[in-house]
């Protein structure tokens, strides 16, 4: 790689720099490139990140000013010509109605799935700092009709194998619930092929459309529930996916949260922890009760930390910072920040419409480099306002919700109506 300097020295110089350099210095020499490129430093330069404290955030929303997705990637330890902020517009503008579901975040990918408003069997992993997108393959379990299957999803980092994963779950629909267990399917991304799953499926269930992952211990966890056989009641549970392994495992909840409505707990991470958010009703909430498990795997540790109570206003939590604060979306579409001690908020000036924030840290990566196509840059410039650009903001500030109220309606129809009370 240089005259001057031993290969092993110059590797080791590289694999701490930040993408954005490497993919310059990838012009400079075909030797430079090649060593850049290839999987092995890739693997190095990762394994950087995972020795290191987080330290970066990503948050996504549907900009209401602009009438587009946008993407916000803050670097808290940007030097001071560096702008700590950078702005992005989403990868598939023009290819999906309002916004993706993002899946989740692992070492500088992010995971979407085009199933928030119907869909398309889009599924594709994005590393947005170096621009690179990979669609992937159709798995042999998708369909036309988004009311034939309801499909949850896992992304995670296999360690072991330096392997990234996604693992869908097909339910299909019956009369009044979910037939489970699911039809299970891996992909992984070093070999691009989807690999039917014939391990052990847990006979369990999980909401639709309202499901969130929450990657632990190289696990994904999914609030999920199951029939007791007791007067047709339901139990909930944690359903674990280990990426490793590939084997699925079930973890307790308290009491109190295995008797409440499954639609009103989402799994979630807390400062690499496994927490639930329990919400005192999914639609129009006032308050939300974070649970964490203070000891991994531990099912006594489990205990409530925090508590969100805004009295007539309404919430959705999306994470809590290192000082314990709390980053909440309201119902008008205003991103606050609440602290529980205080019990006061303070809004932060970004109109969003309510669902379709996302947060999450994150870190800056080379992953995809080798494998992903590279996408056009994006314009975020705000286009002249008409009247079809008001009837569309009108029709995403409603249709998000409308559609989750008739989820709920659904499910709770299908739930009271299979005995359950």
């Amino acid at each position: 790689m240089s005259d001057y300097y031993p290969e092993e020295l110059m590797v080791q110089i590289f694999s701490r720099l930040p993408p954005k350099s490497l993919l310059r210095f990838r012009c400079i020499s075909k030797s430079w490139n090649s060593q850049i490129s290839s999987p092995e430093f890739i693997w190095l330069h990762t394994l950087q990140i995972l020795l290191k404290p987080s330290t970066g955030t990503i948050m996504r929303y549907f900009s209401t000013i602009e009438r587009k997705e946008k993407y916000l990637i803050v670097r808290r330890d940007a030097s001071a010509d560096v702008d700590p902020v950078i702005t992005l517009g989403s990868p598939f503008s023009g290819r999906v109605r309002y916004y993706c579901r993002i899946v989740g975040v692992c070492n500088g990918v992010v995971c979407l799935s085009n199933d928030l408003f119907g869909y398309d069997n889009l599924l594709v992993l994005w590393n947005p700092r170096i621009s690179r997108c990979l669609t992937l393959s159709t798995p042999a379990r998708c369909c036309d009709n988004v009311w034939t299957y309801k499909f949850v999803f896992g992304f995670g980092f296999a360690i072991k194998t330096r392997d990234y994963k996604v693992v869908k779950m097909a339910y299909t629909h019956g009369d009044y619930q979910d037939l489970a267990p699911p039809k299970v399917e891996v992909y992984a991304l070093s070999s691009g092929i989807w690999n039917e799953f014939d391990g052990f499926i847990p006979d369990t269930g999980v909401i639709e459309y309202f499901w969130t992952q929450a990657v632990v211990c190289g696990k994904v966890h999914w609030t999920a529930y199951k029939r007791t056989g007791e007067g047709r009641r339901v139990e909930n549970l944690i359903m674990v996916f280990d990426l490793n392994d590939e084997i699925f495992q079930e973890l307790s909840l308290p009491e109190v949260l295995a008797n409440e409505i499954p639609m009103n707990l989402n799994a979630a991470e807390c400062r690499e922890s496994l927490a639930v958010y329990q919400y005192d009703t999914r639609i129009w909430s006032s308050s939300c009760s974070i649970w964490v498990m203070k000891q991994y795997g531990d099912t006594e540790s489990w205990s409530k930390e925090y508590n969100v109570a805004l009295g007539n206003e309404h919430l959705m939590v999306l994470g809590i910072s290192d000082n314990s604060e709390i980053l909440l979306t309201e119902s008008i579409g205003m991103l606050a920040l609440y602290n529980p001690e205080t019990q006061k908020k303070e809004r932060l000036g970004i109109p969003g419409t309510e669902y379709s924030f996302y947060f999450d840290t994150y870190e800056e990566s080379l992953v995809l480099l080798d494998k992903g196509v590279v996408l056009p840059p994006l314009d975020l410039s705000s286009e002249e306002t008409t009247d079809d650009d008001e009837d569309e903001e009108n029709d995403v500030e409603n249709a998000p919700q409308s559609w989750m109220h008739y989820i709920m309606h659904q499910y709770l129809t299908a739930f009271l109506g299979a005995g359950n009370i």
